[in-house]
């Protein structure tokens, strides 16, 4: 067996990508990568199946490309999938670029082909290295080194360990042929300045250096697993009413700790994609912040927020804007959308309840003409207790240790003489309660 089919079937089994004889499908775009792993899966006995993806983008060498495939597979036996993307137009519609575009198309093309067997990829060792020298200049942490993974779900890359020229020697012995893709030859893109400027110097101090960039890539892999399971324990042991602890974010190493604020925003739905060390810094600051509502912005319109000693994740929304009604008595409404319910009624029952939300005003002490429930403004003032002074309702949310991004849903009930009542703060002193005829106030939810 030649060094190909070696290092194909030992990259099968390192990272066990399928079982003896099991059916496969292969990402076949023709080129000699792709040729050669059709070929190779066949020769250790995979039942193998292919699909091409043709993107509208080279014209005439797109259409040579594809009945290139449709040729092969027929003469093999091998069953053949070709479908037809615009990959511009969806581009335009997406507002990514047409590579990004092209990428997404390909594999959600893969996935419905594949009819739930593995889709094979034709990544390299030397694809590899270029992934991890262009994650190096862009500027990456150790998850970027890691380069190509062997496996993604329902992905496989049985290459990752075989290079390129192993590729093409495997297909010479065989009189194999295979197309060429005349944009890999252009310097225009980035990935082929890699290939064509940086990993010839690089194979000229070590010819190994594809073999030893997957080598390190595999060992960075291993640490990386054991550290991003470190950062689940913590988010788990962290997690509380709809978020995490800041305490034990901000005591854990920072290896962990970068980690588990990473998993945080990507349970939460942060775009991964956009998200960058930039992002992970202002975490950071947000676990160290002075102010209980620190908050920080995060791509895709998400944002972290700081709830005293709770870090939040989540899609931002500005607090409300000011709200006032006009009510009478009884009533039973809310505010806004969202806000809560307001129950108010003549009473002669007085009722005891362990909360901040059911109170009982003096009816004489309520000017009926000038009544409203509306949010908070600033000045509001409100007398806890008959022996103390009045405090700023800020104050007061604040000792609360309410959020700052709920104090302005919070419902206020008052006259012209001021606040009467406020949702889960408390009655002024001054309308308590005194005989029988009283006024239920009840804010639920």
């Amino acid at each position: 067996m030649d060094e190909f089919l070696k290092n194909m079937r030992q990259a099968i089994a390192d990272y066990q990508m399928l079982q003896p004889g099991e059916a496969v499908q292969v990402a076949f775009s023709g080129g000699a990568d792709s040729t050669a792993l059709l070929l190779g899966l066949q020769e250790l006995g995979y039942a193998v199946s292919a699909c091409h993806l043709h993107h509208g983008l080279r014209g005439a060498e797109a259409n040579r490309d594809a009945a290139f495939c449709e040729a092969l597979c027929s003469r093999l036996g091998v069953p053949f999938v070709l479908r037809h993307a615009n990959a511009a137009a969806y581009a335009a519609q997406t507002h990514e670029s047409v590579e990004t575009a092209a990428r997404v198309l390909r594999y959600a093309f893969f996935a419905e082909a594949a009819n739930g067997c593995k889709t094979a990829t034709a990544h390299t060792a030397n694809d590899n290295l270029e992934t991890m020298l262009f994650h190096l200049a862009r500027g990456t942490g150790l998850q970027g080194l890691c380069g190509i993974p062997p496996v993604r779900g329902d992905i496989i890359r049985p290459l990752i360990l075989c290079t390129r020229v192993q590729a093409e020697a495997f297909l010479a012995v065989r009189g194999q042929g295979f197309v060429t893709d005349s944009t890999n030859l252009s310097d225009i893109y980035t990935r082929n300045r890699i290939r064509h400027g940086v990993v010839p110097v690089l194979e000229a101090l070590n010819p190994a250096a594809a073999d030893a960039a997957a080598g390190l890539a595999a060992r960075l892999r291993q640490d990386e697993a054991c550290l991003a399971g470190q950062a689940s324990a913590l988010l788990d042991a962290a997690a509380r009413q709809g978020g995490w602890l800041v305490q034990p974010l901000h005591g854990a190493h920072p290896a962990v700790r970068t980690r588990a604020l990473r998993q945080a925003c990507a349970h939460s739905g942060v775009p991964a994609r956009d998200f960058t060390a930039r992002h992970t810094a202002a975490l950071e600051g947000l676990l160290q912040a002075a102010s209980p509502s620190a908050k920080a912005d995060l791509p895709g319109g998400f944002a972290a927020w700081r709830e005293y000693d709770l870090l939040k994740i989540g899609r931002w929304q500005a607090p409300s804007g000011y709200l006032e009604q006009k009510i009478s008595i009884p009533f039973d409404g809310s505010l806004g959308a969202g806000m809560a319910r307001v129950r108010i009624s003549r009473t002669s029952k007085k009722v005891f309840y362990k909360s901040f939300n059911t109170f009982y005003a003096n009816c004489d002490t309520i000017d009926m003409a000038t009544l409203v429930l509306r949010t908070r403004r600033t000045g509001d003032r409100l007398r806890p207790h008959a022996n103390s002074g009045s405090k700023t309702l800020k104050k007061l949310m604040i000792d609360r240790k309410i959020p700052s991004a709920q104090r302005s849903r919070l419902c206020v009930l008052a006259d012209k003489n001021g606040i009467i009542a406020v949702q889960s703060i408390g009655m002024d002193a001054s309308r308590c309660q005194s005989g029988s005829d009283v006024y239920e106030i009840r804010f639920e939810g």
